[in-house]
């Protein structure tokens, strides 16, 4: 899971490079390994800033690049590779120049890289996508877009910005990663979340759909031309929209838009339909008797603990305090350094809590490593007991398509009975939300839940070359 902004401007004079980059802070969320930063400039050239760490340390060399009026940015969470600098995007290749960012997870980049014998400098997904389009482009710009679709098994939203100037973006036939496309007289932008285009006024917003691309370049009357299309897919041929759930449900903005809500509105709905889940459990009894306080675990259950308080009757406090420099801890790549950094990330108003019975609610519950922190802070301190209400339901199978975590064994749920699960966590209870209850509040059931029931849109055997390879470089072991 990554974040990306292309922009192009329409004055050909004016500057990308701090617009792309505010656009891009808006997305820090979705990733924090690293940043980087590629502009067209006015003598046709691509010039990349690349750095590791949060967006303002990655790219605070901005004066090094010469102002331009197109620029691709990118800030990388790995769920493949080393973590290194080389691996960091925009990657930039071929005659002419095309830089490339790229938001998912390509399955089958071994089967791709011994299919066209191609010589890899990285272990990155980008650099099998960036070959394969450069090899067919010549056969022109829709042939080479086709040619990833045909190949590439997995979920990406491409931008590529071209050393002329043109930008383009590309979503995967499913639509299991998101893109936007905005634009107005002035600027077009791709955006991974709708967040980004705040500060821009007067734009029209829109997803892509499944395997659309847009391509925006300037023509000979000064203004932006925009020219669009829809791919076909072999592996989708009837464009089934197979959006990620888990987009809405923890990863994205809670400001962001999708299907025209925000995605604060849709977690205050989950929290809606999670309290209603709790209250047929409870049967007679009233949640006022069972819980003292709801606890958002910050920040994105929030507006679920919200919902929940208000639907159960039961007074809301925010007795977890979250540390503001210590960053998303379930995109951290390894588990001790999980789990020794959520013991920085989390004070508690301890006197209140002391003989209470708290119900935490979090957004989702993964490998536990969360929950089980909280249980153990929060009886440290004297709470009475402790139950958790997740907003999404029990996921017990890896995710192949951009989320990491493609290996099941590291999964709280997986293989284990809701006892197990309590057990294993320390809990009084545990609530899940049934995955009926989910797609309701998501007002769709054209979404990609392979991580709850194992239903994968794209599956082979590609999948499980993928997964050995991926245990092999979280042992420090390329393949």
């Amino acid at each position: 899971m990554c974040g990306i902004v292309g922009l192009k401007l329409r004055d050909s004079r004016a500057d990308a490079r701090a617009l792309a980059i505010g656009a891009l802070q808006r997305l820090q969320h979705r990733g924090q390994d690293g940043a980087g930063l590629t502009v067209a400039t006015g003598s046709q050239q691509l010039e990349t800033l690349r750095g590791l760490g949060p967006i303002p340390a990655a790219l605070h060399n901005l004066a090094t690049l010469t102002p331009g009026s197109a620029a691709l940015a990118h800030t990388r969470y790995a769920t493949t590779g080393t973590g290194c600098v080389g691996e960091l995007q925009p990657f930039v290749q071929g005659t002419p120049r095309l830089a490339l960012a790229h938001n998912g997870n390509i399955v089958n980049t071994a089967e791709l890289s011994r299919k066209y014998g191609m010589d890899l400098w990285s272990a990155s997904d980008l650099e099998v996508l960036l070959q394969l389009y450069l090899r067919h482009r010549n056969q022109g710009f829709v042939h080479a877009l086709q040619a990833v679709v045909n190949e590439a098994n997995g979920s990406y939203a491409l931008v590529g910005l071209e050393d002329q100037g043109s930008l383009w973006g590309l979503r995967d036939p499913f639509g299991l990663r998101p893109l936007f496309f905005a634009h107005n007289e002035s600027v077009a932008i791709f955006a991974s979340e709708t967040v980004a285009f705040q500060g821009f006024e007067g734009l029209e917003i829109r997803e892509l759909s499944p395997g659309e691309w847009v391509r925006v370049y300037p023509n000979p009357e000064g203004s932006l031309q925009i020219e669009e299309g829809i791919l076909r897919s072999e592996r989708n041929p009837r464009r089934e929209k197979k959006f990620c759930m888990f987009e809405q449900v923890y990863f994205s903005s809670p400001v962001s838009e999708f299907q025209g809500h925000a995605v604060f509105t849709t977690r205050f709905r989950l929290g809606e339909a999670l309290a209603q889940e709790i209250l047929t459990e409870l049967k007679r009894l009233s949640a006022e008797d069972v819980f003292d306080y709801v606890v958002p675990v910050p920040d994105t259950a929030r507006s679920a603990a919200i919902a929940v308080a208000e639907s159960l009757k039961v007074p809301y406090r925010e007795y977890l305090v979250k540390n503001p420099s210590v960053q998303r801890t379930f995109i951290l790549p390894d588990q001790a350094e999980r789990t020794a950094m959520l013991k920085q990330k989390w004070s508690l108003v301890g006197p209140e809590l002391k003989g209470k019975r708290i119900l935490l609610v979090d957004d989702s519950v993964v490998r536990g490593n969360t929950c089980l922190q909280m249980a153990k802070q929060l009886q440290s301190v004297g709470a009475r007991q402790v139950s958790l209400a997740s907003t999404c339901p029990p996921i017990r199978f890896g995710c192949f398509y951009g989320i990491d975590f493609p290996d099941s064994s590291e999964l709280i749920a997986s293989g284990r009975s809701r006892g197990d699960i309590v057990q294993a966590l320390g809990l009084h209870q545990i609530y899940f939300l049934t995955p009926d209850s989910l797609k309701r509040a998501l007002g769709s059931d054209r979404l990609c839940m392979a991580c709850l029931d194992s239903q994968y849109p794209t599956q082979d055997a590609s999948f499980d070359e993928f997964l050995i390879a991926r245990r092999a470089q979280r042992q420090g072991d390329l393949v």
